[in-house]
């Protein structure tokens, strides 16, 4: 009985693993276009860079999201984005419609599609 109720709770563990892993979804291949530029998810900005670090947390860390995977960017560093916050952010893609492809909006609704170099 001992070993049944542990292959329960490692199938358990590997279901919660996979739903945990499974969104966002349509992960693509990240990379910038031919002007150095690349296009970015926006998932949420704050004037505070520990707010915006707490908020990356909060939605899985660094290694959810696309293929870019998500951080924290200063938007002082990119032209097309206005100066002064710190954005949590998944990117750079090479184009609007493979960071549009990459299924953040059931996680954060406001999240929006903005290109940056």
């Amino acid at each position: 009985m001992k070993s049944r109720s542990v292959v329960i709770s490692i199938a358990g563990l590997a279901a919660i693993t996979l739903v945990a892993g499974a969104a966002p979804s349509g992960a693509q291949s990240p990379g910038f276009d031919a002007q150095g530029c690349g296009w970015y998810i926006v998932l949420g900005c704050s004037k505070s860079r520990v707010d915006a670090k707490r908020q990356l947390i909060d939605l899985g860390g660094p290694m959810v999201g696309g293929g870019a995977g998500s951080r924290v960017i200063n938007t002082s560093d990119f032209d097309g984005f206005r100066g002064g916050f710190y954005c949590v952010a998944d990117g750079p893609y090479v184009s609007r419609d493979d960071a549009g492809s990459v299924a953040w909006i059931e996680a954060v609704p406001d999240a929006y599609v903005k290109r940056g170099c």
